[in-house]
């Protein structure tokens, strides 16, 4: 059974040997891109719902008129909202309210930035891969030709044609190819940070607004 990794690099430098320095680009790109990606999901990790659930059942514990069990909530919990909505909360009752609305809704999207780091940079990777596929395929079908013209007349100009016009379509296969894989990953990360930013803007309100709504 053959090594996995050998596997691996022996595609890698096939791929590389028939598209060119094009594709070594479009794989170093892609492999900047991977690393992004597994730092996003390592990031949105401890994200999970049940770390928002516990924030809104502290919320309702300190509307219920138990502060201390929901201040206990709010300071073991891992997330870095927690301590947002616990100054909300403390300071509802003795403080402007348009003034706090605005002041957590700065630390709402302070706590959202990170979280939308690098979504941008993905988009270039699948941006950028497949007009590099295309750039690939042009130089080489100018190379094709230019090879063409040196043996024109002879037998093997149509042979030259031919692995010319195979290789450079390699560069955009490769392009189309992580195009596909990435968009499909960013619209996964988007997705989430979507979700996340509903989450927090619904907990932030509700520590404003859960007294009106009845807890």
């Amino acid at each position: 059974m053959p090594d996995p990794v050998s596997y691996v690099l022996n595609s890698v430098r096939t791929l590389v040997d028939l598209g060119g320095p094009v594709v070594a680009v479009q794989l170093v790109i892609s492999v900047i891109g991977l690393a992004m990606v597994f730092y996003k999901i390592i990031q949105f990790a401890p994200l999970r719902q049940a770390s928002f659930d516990a924030i809104g059942k502290a919320i309702d514990l300190w509307n219920g008129g138990d502060p201390g069990h929901a201040g206990k909530l709010l300071d073991r919990s891992w997330s870095k909202l927690a301590p947002h909505v616990k100054f909300g909360l403390a300071r509802r009752h003795d403080s402007d309210r348009e003034l706090l609305r605005d002041e957590l809704a700065r630390r709402g999207m302070n706590f959202l930035r990170p979280y939308g780091s690098l979504l941008r940079a993905l988009e270039l990777v699948y941006y950028l891969s497949p007009v590099l596929g295309l750039l690939g395929t042009v130089l080489g079908m100018i190379d094709a030709f230019r090879q063409l013209a040196a043996v024109a007349g002879s037998e093997q100009g149509s042979s030259a044609l031919a692995n010319g016009i195979w290789e450079a379509l390699v560069c955009t296969a490769v392009g189309l190819v992580i195009a596909i894989i990435f968009t499909a990953l960013h619209a996964m990360l988007q997705t989430r940070l979507e979700r996340v930013s509903e989450e927090t803007s619904d907990l932030l309100t509700r520590v404003l607004t859960s007294e009106v709504a009845g807890g």
